[in-house]
């Protein structure tokens, strides 16, 4: 079932969260489109003044607080996060709050055009096809295109918050976490990384676990904060088929 409320003020907004959501947070997404303004504190400090935005509270704990044009989310919130909510001078607010790393969201409403609750069922696993997975076999068969010495022991392997794109061992015996990006590396795919190389060092006797993210381009910025949590990057191109189906390798876009 879905239930929704359309242009309500504050105190109905959180009536309604609480009747329909926050009993069972865990088994409903909440959806809240209005006006409002975003403070984070974490691993920067960010404020997003007055705006009609979009907020995905999903049944992981993870927030999304999108804005009415882009495709990645402004601010957001990891998979973990507990969300409360409250009424405060007729304002609708929203605290978000992840505890390793510790990062803080405040989200205040002073309008709101719409709040839906839904449960969502879906059980289907991603099956990664075309230009992706190609760069994927090429590093299977060629992982010397990433670094000298790196073996891969396993593709797509499963850990507790999803499923690892490769995962092998470096020359030296330390366990490494491959993530692969066919286009243009977001933070939101550091934040992937992060959680697998967690979750790795939480199944192996040494604390030491490297994650490389593989995309054919890493803004800045994702490199950053690829730096802030320790983890390596390398850019690659996709395998291309060319017109006379001469395909040109990993190792040959890596050196260019």
């Amino acid at each position: 079932m879905t239930y929704s409320i359309l242009n309500t003020t504050s105190s109905n907004a959180l009536k309604f969260i609480e009747k329909y959501h926050k009993s069972k947070a865990d088994k409903t997404i909440l959806l809240i489109i209005g006006d409002c303004m975003i403070d984070y504190r974490g691993r920067a400090r960010s404020f997003l003044d007055w705006g009609e935005r979009i907020i995905i509270i999903k049944q992981d704990g993870s927030v999304l607080v999108h804005q009415p044009i882009m495709r990645e989310p402004v601010n957001w919130q990891p998979s973990g996060s507990k969300t409360d909510f409250s009424v405060k001078d007729e304002l609708l607010i929203l605290r978000s709050h992840h505890t390793r790393p510790p990062e803080k969201m405040k989200t205040t409403f002073r309008a709101i055009k719409l709040v839906a609750a839904s449960k969502l069922y879906d059980k289907a696993k991603l099956l990664i096809s075309g230009m992706e997975t190609d760069v994927v076999n090429e590093i299977i068969s060629n992982p010397e295109a990433i670094e000298d010495g790196l073996r891969i022991s396993k593709r797509e392997k499963h850990v507790k918050s999803g499923m690892i794109d490769l995962f092998g061992y470096d020359c030296n015996h330390i366990p490494v976490v491959i993530e692969v990006k066919r286009s243009l590396a977001t933070i939101s795919a550091v934040q992937q990384l992060r959680m697998y190389v967690n979750d790795i060092k939480k199944d192996v006797d040494t604390a030491i676990v490297r994650g490389i993210l593989c995309a054919p381009r890493i803004p800045d910025m994702v490199k950053k904060l690829l730096n802030d949590y320790d983890l390596e990057w390398k850019e690659v191109e996709r395998q291309i088929v060319l017109p006379d189906d001469y395909q040109k390798t990993l190792k040959e876009f890596s050196k260019q």
